[in-house]
């Protein structure tokens, strides 16, 4: 999973609540910019957690821990097992519209023009 993908979408989410309190209170248009470069520059700049703080953190995550966080779902090469969203709703099951396939699963073709 991508630390840089997930924390990018966070960010894009909490402007996007920050832009409309702000619309709500103050009225106009606000903007939200959120780049995947700069967060992943970001992130890298916060440094690693040296290794004596992690004596107490398990070399590896228990099964219980990756099932819970785990979907599967049905794809055009059978069924997969993945990672699924970090929330869930109780009302809106995740889901995705075109589901993972392997690289080359689709040929390379451009949009047709409309």
């Amino acid at each position: 999973m991508s630390a840089i993908d997930y924390l990018t979408g966070y960010l894009m989410a909490f402007g996007a609540m920050v832009a409309l309190a702000r619309r709500a209170r103050e009225g106009g248009s606000w903007l939200v910019r959120i780049s995947l470069a700069q967060v992943g520059r970001w992130l890298v700049a916060r440094g690693e957690v040296p290794e004596t703080a992690l004596k107490e953190v398990p070399k590896e995550l228990p099964q219980a821990d990756i099932d819970r966080w785990s979907i599967e779902s049905d794809t055009p090469v059978g069924r997969l097992r993945h990672l699924g969203p970090t929330v869930r709703l109780s009302e809106t099951p995740p889901r995705w519209a075109r589901p993972s396939v392997p690289l080359g699963h689709n040929a390379p073709a451009w949009p047709a023009r409309v």
